[in-house]
């Protein structure tokens, strides 16, 4: 039986001291506290902000027994959209937004505790303060979308899965039901091999309640109508695949331009070129969102570190159904935020670089929307080079990705047992030591014969069992 004794260093090197946790949560009260005073004008007046004051006129005639969206019609979202869409009306249309604000601020709590409780190295708690600070800047769509209710969601789903697979499938299955986009963590879940197992049945589970409840109801008819509306809309001016119409509509003479759809209150560009990219969207993303699971699966079958496999296969799914989708709201950098700070807390190097791309493009997303918003709707040639800017980076962010799938073999090469408990941080970077020694001896052990290979393996096991002795960490090469 081991010691607890001898293993309290180790678990002592893992806590955050008090004082940076004090740090962290009182960042996260001071921020939340900015946005409350913000929005305590809107409170005060019992009104509502954003897309909340949709979300309230579809709860207010729901209670009403008026038309309810999903049920007795079409809807653009999925129907458990309706939890927190309906929760927040439980106390009156007046308290809604007070009631949203003190959902989400509840929901971001928990996430960050949780990711302060899986921070591995005790001195940088780097990912509570990127999963705060973009929080902040993105506030605007943060505090008053679906989206803000999904992301801390997800991260809390992504940091239970190893220990609660069956509690995290559910939690994603829900969020899923909820915005459609937590479905391509799902699948980096399932073709990574890490507790697929146990994720795949909650999620049965959970979409077979929403089917009966659709079925009881009368709205079995409307139950995927999200998919329909979503396949048959134009081409938005704010989506990465608009980013060349719109920068030669700015530059003038392009013979496009832009309307507002009614119906999904939404500005979407028309023309001949934008519709005929809004036709090929849907099979370009569909194409690339099967390469990247089908390479997901294959470096998964090869024994790669499955946790690093299935976090950078969760980002680059994510961030293509953004990058080849005809929508580019500025809620859609939640997608990638949870991922990234979950696998910020890997303490992996590589991380450090979705981080930066991902707070440069929440930054400039601010920036055109709400700042400039007006502007770009004007075609002003300055915000539509910003957006530009920050469709750039989200592309880049896609690469980097697929490029460390294709190169998982070299990076990662250890195998991780999903039967097994979660690995704690410290058994992470010494599964980092040693993917960083075999990727330095890759090209000799490619030349030797099979007894070399053997040594080779033999001196992984050895620098695999030193490094989870002095819980050093190396990182990938």
């Amino acid at each position: 039986m081991p010691d607890p004794a001898a293993d309290a260093p180790a678990r002592s090197q893992r806590r955050l001291s008090p004082g940076r946790v004090r740090g962290v949560m009182a960042l996260f009260v001071g921020l939340h506290s900015l946005s409350l005073l913000a929005l305590w004008p809107t409170i005060a007046r019992g009104e509502a902000l954003g897309d909340l004051v949709l979300y309230r006129d579809w709860a207010v005639n729901a209670f009403r027994g008026d038309e309810i969206m999903g049920i007795t019609t079409d809807w653009v979202y999925p129907l458990m959209a309706w939890l927190p869409i309906g929760v927040a009306n439980l106390f009156g249309p007046n308290a809604y937004q007070i009631v949203w604000f003190a959902m989400v601020t509840i929901l971001n709590f928990f996430a960050t505790a949780l990711l302060l409780r899986a921070s591995a190295d005790a001195r940088h708690p780097y990912a509570a303060y990127v999963w705060l600070g973009t929080i902040a800047v993105l506030s605007p769509v943060a505090m008053l979308r679906l989206e803000g209710v999904v992301a801390p969601v997800v991260v809390m789903a992504l940091l239970v899965l190893s220990r609660f697979p069956f509690i995290a499938g559910v939690m994603l299955a829900v969020a899923t039901w909820i915005k459609v986009w937590p479905a391509a963590v799902i699948a980096a879940v399932v073709a990574a091999r890490r507790g697929g197992g146990r994720i795949i049945p909650a999620g049965i589970i959970v979409t077979a309640g929403i089917t009966v409840v659709a079925s009881l109801t009368g709205g079995l008819s409307h139950l995927m109508s999200f998919l329909s509306l979503q396949t048959s809309r134009a081409l938005q001016i704010e989506s990465p695949l608009a980013t060349i119409p719109m920068v030669l509509d700015g530059l003038g003479g392009s013979g496009f331009y832009q309307y507002y759809n009614k119906v999904l209150l939404t500005t979407e560009l028309g023309g001949p070129v934008p519709e005929l990219v809004a036709v090929m969207s849907t099979p370009l993303m569909l194409a690339m969102l099967l390469i990247v699971a089908v390479l997901i699966w294959l470096q998964g079958r090869r024994g790669v570190d499955t946790r690093q496999l299935m976090l950078t296969g969760a980002l680059a799914l994510a961030t293509a159904l953004f990058v080849l989708n005809k929508v580019g709201s500025p809620q859609f950098m939640l997608w990638i935020l949870p991922i990234v700070v979950v696998g910020m807390v890997t303490t992996d190097s590589w991380w450090s670089r979705p981080a930066m791309l991902t707070v440069a493009a929440s930054v400039l997303t601010t920036i055109v929307f709400p700042l400039m918003y007006p502007l770009l709707l004007q075609v002003h040639l300055l915000p539509i080079l910003i957006l530009a800017a920050r469709n750039a980076l989200l592309v880049w962010l896609l690469v980097i990705a697929v490029i460390r799938l294709v190169r998982f073999r070299t990076l990662c090469p250890t195998p991780t047992d999903d039967s097994e408990p979660s690995a704690g941080p410290d058994a992470v970077a010494a599964t980092e030591t040693a993917s960083g020694a075999e990727a330095v001896r890759g090209a000799k052990i490619a030349d030797t014969d099979g007894s070399a290979a053997a040594d080779a393996e033999a001196d992984d096991a050895s620098a695999h069992h030193a490094a989870s002795r002095s819980g050093a960490s190396s990182e990938p090469a």
